[in-house]
């Protein structure tokens, strides 16, 4: 059905990207909605997820809006039901889905305050323990896939195609986690607790990812969905969820259990592979930190990827109510570190092995080696080694990457320390003759005539006289005169040189073109890129001047020109001043980390010609 809807929903883009009245798009609305009642079962509180998860709210806020032709202004809400602005909404937009009445509804969930309310449900860790052990050692692909779930915290698709566990030196029961879903666009990398050992759970994930049944989905879902990881991680979960939560069923608990290993979270009559990321979180936590309440929901934040940027401030800290959503498990008794089993139909030990030749000395060392890591055999050893040296080379090719990064970055900011010092020069030396001109003004002169220059002089001078005596008009001789032909200046059209010509000019032809090549980019990053009014730029004169490096004067004149576009596209977004919506000047980004935005649109959408702020 997913399919079904995703082709409807290209559909009614394709037909009404182009239209400009409300007239004209209608009629394809009552046929979407039409086809929705007919075809459908959706609920309101899965239609709005639904919709969002084939793009539709995502394609028609990629057009441009114009009020009264292809949108309209709607106001905007706070909590208490007061209007705090208003935005351009595409017709479609406001015609199809959910209207405002059901989005109230949809989101009046209490499905998280009951299960807190509940005071929560006790997990044993040992029988946890035990049978995701259980299902890491198995040969069945969809039960190793649950048990590291189960050992991980991993969404069904990060395990399935997207998850990378790198050791981590000195910690046995860790690995640095790279392949997070739902970042759309970031790629954090932080490290996990793993409930088993963290070289066991590396061999286990290698060995899924190697089976034909796992190669073949990725390969299908690839072809499908091309450069788009979101609908290929849409199309995994579509595929594997039921086969996976099946088998969570079948081990930790299914409907009519009176003693299921996991208890039923409130609300639900089984469990699935959310309930494991939540028991994840309680048992790692309570095995690995011991602090305040506020102090352990932050490091099972950290560990579900819900806070884990760089430098975050306390803003970012309403992301812990997501994990809220997770902590209705807990436990008691003390969290064991097992270790990975000795004995087992493991796939890893029935594949066909060979013999290798060593050094004695070097033997002696697998066999040591075999002691510290509690590897069954030497083998295992081996397998080991080679998953080190694989990462380790990936390692170094990451840090290759970033010292190439860094010496060109050095190198840009070379030259515009350079380019910085010959303005410089060049200003310095306009003011000198400034002020040398304006001297040589103030300063009386002393002409010099030749003798034919006194003698045009004299007679100008005397015609005037006549001319005022006998009130007639007496025409001075004229000279032969040679007249200059001044060619006409060719005119250059800005818009068709390329980024590099244009900032690499300083005509006012190309300032210009400046400022309206850096208003373009924002427009095109607030609308495909960005996500949320925390990573949206506002259209304001220090934006535009430091994208654009034109003089500040120049790009105010610039934005009075196009005020009503700076305005809509400001007000399209909520970014306009409330106590003055009509004044682009008091337009301001406070409390978002703008350079970092304008280094990102300079290099995504100006071939990085643009911003050149220092750091």
């Amino acid at each position: 059905m997913s399919q079904a809807l995703q082709d409807k929903v290209n559909e009614l883009f394709e037909a009404t990207k182009d239209l400009q009245s409300l007239e004209e798009i209608k009629p394809y609305c009552e046929q979407f909605n039409q086809w929705i009642n007919q075809h459908t079962n959706y609920s309101i509180k899965s239609l709005g997820t639904v919709l969002s998860r084939v793009g539709f709210y995502k394609k028609f806020k990629s057009l441009p809006l114009e009020q009264d032709k292809n949108a309209d202004s709607v106001p905007k809400h706070d909590t208490q039901g007061n209007v705090t602005g208003y935005e351009l909404k595409h017709y479609v937009l406001l015609l199809c889905g959910l209207d405002p009445k059901d989005w109230d509804k949809r989101n009046q969930t209490t499905r998280v305050s009951l299960r807190l309310e509940s005071k929560g449900q006790e997990i044993n860790p040992d029988t946890y323990l035990q049978i995701t052990g259980e299902l890491l050692d198995s040969n069945d692909v969809h039960k190793v896939a649950v048990g590291l779930i189960a050992a991980t915290g991993r969404r069904p698709h990060e395990i399935v195609a997207r998850a990378k566990f790198a050791p981590i030196k000195g910690e046995a029961y860790q690995v640095m986690f790279t392949g997070q879903g739902k970042k759309r666009g970031e790629n954090p990398v932080f490290p996990i607790a793993t409930l088993y050992p963290a070289s066991y759970i590396i061999e286990r994930l290698n060995w899924f990812r190697q089976q034909p049944s796992t190669e073949k989905l990725l390969a299908e879902v690839v072809i499908e969905h091309p450069k788009d990881i979101e609908a290929q991680n849409r199309a995994i979960d579509s595929r594997r969820n039921g086969s996976l939560n099946r088998v969570v069923r079948d081990y930790f608990g299914d409907e009519g259990d009176e003693n299921p290993v996991l208890p039923f979270r409130q609300g639900e009559d089984n469990s699935n592979c959310k309930a494991l990321r939540a028991a994840y979180l309680a048992l790692a936590t309570g095995r690995d930190f011991q602090g305040s309440t506020g102090s352990k929901m932050l490091h099972a934040a950290r560990l579900a990827g819900h806070f884990v940027k760089e430098n975050p401030n306390d803003r970012d800290l309403q992301h812990l109510v997501t994990t809220l959503g997770y902590t209705d498990y807990y436990t008691t008794q003390p969290v064991a570190f097992p270790g990975a089993p000795k004995k087992g139909k493991s796939a890893t030990q029935k594949e066909k092995l060979s013999s290798i030749r060593v050094k004695a000395l070097d033997l002696e060392a697998i066999r040591k080696l075999q002691e510290e890591l509690e590897a069954p055999n030497q083998q295992s050893v081996i397998t080991r080694l080679v998953e080190f040296y694989n990462n380790r080379l990936d390692v170094d090719r990451q840090l290759q990457e970033t010292k190439q990064k860094l010496a060109q970055q050095e190198a840009h900011t070379k030259q515009l320390e350079e380019i910085n010092n010959k303005l410089q020069q060049e200003n310095n030396q306009l003011k000198q003759e400034k002020t040398a001109m304006e001297t040589v003004t103030q300063q009386p002169q002393t002409v010099t005539l030749n003798i034919t220059e006194l003698e045009a002089w004299l007679e100008k001078k005397v015609v005037e006289i006549v001319n005022k005596v006998a009130g007639g008009t007496v025409a001075p001789a004229t000279p032969t005169t040679l007249k200059t032909v001044v060619q006409p200046k060719e005119e250059i059209d800005w818009t068709i040189k390329s980024d590099a010509q244009v900032w690499g000019s300083k005509a006012p032809g190309a300032a210009l073109e400046k400022i309206r090549r850096s208003y373009q980019a924002i427009c095109q990053y607030n609308d495909t890129v960005a996500t949320s009014s925390e990573d949206r730029l506002a259209i304001t004169n220090q934006a535009l001047r430091d994208l654009s490096g034109c003089n500040g004067l120049l790009v105010r004149d610039w934005i009075e020109e196009h005020k009503d576009e700076v305005i809509s596209h400001n007000a399209k977004y909520g970014m306009e001043n409330k106590k003055d919506p009509s004044n682009p000047a008091s337009y301001a980004n406070k409390g978002k980390h703008t350079d970092k935005i304008l280094s990102l649109i300079n290099d995504e959408f100006l071939s990085a010609e643009g911003f050149r702020r220092a750091n």
